[in-house]
């Protein structure tokens, strides 16, 4: 633990960080000696909440972290990371291969610092349970699409153009029009022309 990003996020702008900062002070004047960090970032995010992953402050500190500036992220609590326990899982889980640990100080239980002799059993915990949720996730959507199906539900992207158009469309083509000539007969841009032509030739 040689370089650290330390991250504070609050989601309102009544909140303040003086409560993380304190927390995480402490944690940091508490640590022996060897342990003390040579190099700490500090990345935060105020007013913003931890359900979206797209914070400025997260944004940096993930790409610190990608590119080796920091070995180590620091945060007051799990939910200060993200708000939804299984996006932070996956967090930590791409952290740990980018070879970086992540430590929550008021949740030891938590902690995947690279001293943990637990770290490897908790990591393959967590990714059991992204595992987990990917597969529900899957399931359900499946599910979900079947049942669709069942009532008669036509999945897709909705057609974009008529029948008449299409017929239109060949119609022309057959008489040796080009396709920018179709499309300015039929004031339909050149790309959709081709799309639909193109469709029709394959079919």
């Amino acid at each position: 633990m040689k370089h650290i990003g330390i991250y504070y996020r609050v989601s309102t702008d009544k909140q303040d960080l003086a409560s993380q900062k304190g927390a995480v002070e402490k944690w940091m004047e508490d640590l022996p000696i060897a342990k003390k960090p040579k190099k700490t970032l500090i990345f935060k995010d105020e007013g913003i909440s931890g359900k979206t992953t797209n914070r400025p402050g997260l944004t940096a500190l993930m790409d610190a972290a990608f590119k080796g500036q920091i070995d180590t992220i620091v945060v007051y609590r799990l939910d200060r990371f993200s708000r939804n326990a299984s996006t932070a899982i996956r967090m930590i889980l791409s952290l740990d291969d980018a070879g970086v640990a992540f430590i929550s100080v008021t949740q030891p239980v938590l902690n995947l610092g690279h001293e943990n002799p637990f770290r490897r059993t908790m990591l393959a915990a967590f990714a059991e349970i992204a595992e987990i949720e990917r597969d529900t996730i899957v399931a359900r959507v499946r599910a979900g699409l079947d049942a669709a199906k069942k009532r008669g539900v036509k999945l897709g992207a909705p057609k974009k153009y008529d029948d008449d158009l299409i017929a239109e469309a060949r119609k022309l083509k057959l008489e040796g029009c080009t396709f920018r000539e179709i499309s300015s007969k039929l004031s339909i841009s050149l790309g959709t022309i081709s799309k639909i032509l193109k469709e029709e030739t394959v079919s």
